[in-house]
């Protein structure tokens, strides 16, 4: 082995060692810069019932004898929600012992219902629940008061 090849090797290993003790240095200085500062705040959110809920009703009658029925179209034209974005809206009509419902990201909605007649009046009741995933928040209850069949309105706040 020559000189010069000595003179390479010395050169080699010092080389090495410096830069095994330079890098991790160098990546310590530039993972150890300065912070940003953080500036994430966490809260929650609370799902209300819609307020403010407008809209109509429509009482009619159908059939004869003992097929008798009564019915009501409900439609909601919009309502007031300051819960949480992306909630969707579970519309529930009942009355006289039957159920219709929907669920839908829209603030308008428009439902029917029949039900066997009695002759009595009937007051049906239209419930609006938001809910968020899993979640799932009070409701809202509007009423359509039918005390004659060709009744119609705007719906009530109870």
């Amino acid at each position: 082995m020559t000189s010069l090849d000595l003179s390479r090797r010395a050169a080699t290993v010092l080389l090495v060692a410096v830069l095994l003790v330079t890098v991790p240095g160098i990546a310590i200085a530039r993972f150890s810069a300065a912070r940003a500062p953080s500036a994430q705040s966490i809260s929650t959110a609370s799902l209300v019932a819609p307020t403010s809920v407008t809209g109509t009703f429509t009482c009619g009658s159908g059939g004869s004898g003992q097929n008798k029925t009564e019915s009501v179209s409900v439609s909601v034209t919009g309502f007031t929600d300051s819960g949480p974005a992306g909630s969707t809206y579970t519309y529930v009509l009942t009355g006289r012992g039957a159920t219709t419902s929907a669920t839908t990201p829209s603030h308008v909605q428009s439902l029917t219902l029949t039900a066997s007649d009695d002759g009595a009046a009937t007051t049906w009741t239209l419930t609006i629940r938001a809910g968020n995933h899993s979640w799932t928040g009070p409701v809202a209850t509007k009423t359509a008061p039918c005390t004659k069949q060709s009744d119609t309105g705007p719906l009530p706040l109870v």
